[in-house]
């Protein structure tokens, strides 16, 4: 494969360019019971409750806090950490290609790392909902992330006029498998977490630092 080809870099977020599950992160950080939250992700994941069951019990579970309105949550968007290259990668790389977000996280999430990175064009998987107190009332979720991530890469093609073969995507994990069977180029980081994405990977790196070896 050229690499000439590449013009546009697309990242994950979570356990690409940060640490963090956001989703869960997002629980203990407004102070709630993440244990609570795996149960009901798994009571979900395994059909003993509904999808609006789920959310349901999600909203109340950070509601119970007290702490679940905009305010709080841009104050905890803005005080977590990327991983130590994270900036670094992202700014070399910026000079040479264009840079998008596509991300299985909640819309308020993505937008914060986006404007920390100097990033423009981002996609989120979940749209939180909020009343007229700015508190969190609903949220809209996509159950298949992998098949939301192409369809919102799709919709960058379209408008952008760049095409499947100029796009590499750079992930590690689940919501990332149809990107990575979908583009010429999937760089896999943290491959040992997921052997199937290694399996379709054009690279494989511990570090996102890595990536200027190649890019």
């Amino acid at each position: 494969m050229d690499r000439q080809n590449i013009k546009v870099i697309i990242f994950d977020i979570d356990g690409t360019l940060t640490n963090e599950i956001s989703w869960l992160k997002i629980t203990e950080s407004l102070g709630a019971d993440t244990q609570t939250h795996q149960r009901i992700f798994e009571e979900f994941k395994n059909k003993k409750i509904s999808y609006l069951e789920s959310k349901s019990q999600l909203i109340d579970l950070w509601l119970s806090t007290h702490c679940a309105n905009k305010q709080t949550l841009l104050s905890i968007f803005n005080s977590w950490d990327f991983k130590i290259d994270a900036k670094e990668v992202v700014n070399y790389l910026k000079s040479k290609y264009k840079i998008i977000l596509i991300s299985g996280s909640v819309d308020l999430y993505v937008k914060t790392i986006a404007e920390k990175l100097g990033v423009e064009k981002w996609y989120a998987n979940t749209t939180l909902i909020w009343n007229k107190n700015n508190e969190i009332c609903d949220f809209t979720y996509e159950v298949n992330q992998a098949q939301k991530k192409f369809e919102q890469l799709n919709q960058f093609l379209c408008e952008s006029g760049y095409k499947k073969e100029n796009c590499l995507i750079i992930g590690d994990g689940d919501s990332d498998l149809v990107l990575f069977q979908k583009l010429p180029y999937g760089v896999a980081i943290n491959k040992e977490s997921h052997p199937e994405l290694e399996k379709l990977a054009w690279k494989k790196i511990k570090n996102l630092s890595e990536i200027k070896n190649f890019l």
